[in-house]
């Protein structure tokens, strides 16, 4: 071929890959960047809905507990955005809270090491964490080992992770009153 032709045509081809690789049009991992841009479209930082900030999910989280807050991202709780706070008790123990996105809320608490020796209420019109333990004592002989805070069905309780001689047991307490909940057994007929 001749020189006139091939030289142009290069150059065409040159300046076409170049401008490709510029807009990111020939690599896959473009691709899935577009995605993401386009997906993050659903998680404006804006604060149109007057959702909590983390900083928000932060002083609320002092406002009901001592200690200091060492984590806080944004989580999911099945198709619900949540705070998702980690603290430690001036003790030394681990808390993880969830906070709601969208009020000041706590939907879960939980800590596996002890002591537990902290306080925290997660409503006002619940009891507090250690007044829950204090009826945990009173209604068994042994130590809590872990502890749990949450919404089952409509209600707000308090489990509580006993050693027995047989292995762990569980103990149910009602957030609002301090009652413990028994869970009704049903024979199987056979």
């Amino acid at each position: 071929m001749n020189r006139k032709i091939i030289l142009p045509l290069t150059f065409l081809l040159l300046t076409q890959i170049i401008f490709q690789i510029n807009s990111g049009n020939c690599f896959s991992e473009n691709t899935n960047l577009n995605y993401y841009k386009q997906t993050s479209l659903f998680f404006l930082d804006t604060n149109l809905n007057n959702s909590l900030t983390i900083s928000d999910a932060v002083n609320f989280v002092k406002e009901i507990s001592g200690g200091e807050v060492i984590s806080a991202e944004r989580r999911f709780k099945k198709s619900d955005p949540v705070w998702e706070v980690i603290l430690i008790s001036e003790e030394g123990s681990f808390v993880k809270m969830e906070i709601s996105f969208y009020e000041r809320t706590v939907y879960m608490m939980n800590s596996d090491e002890g002591p537990f020796t902290y306080d925290i209420k997660p409503a006002t019109d619940l009891i507090s964490l250690s007044e829950a333990i204090k009826i945990a004592d009173s209604r068994s002989s042994q130590k809590v080992l872990k502890w749990k805070f949450l919404k089952v069905k409509d209600k707000w309780e308090y489990n509580f992770w006993l050693f027995t001689k047989s292995g762990k047991a569980q103990l149910r307490l009602d957030a609002e009153t301090g009652e413990t909940i028994t869970g009704k057994k049903t024979k199987k007929n056979k």
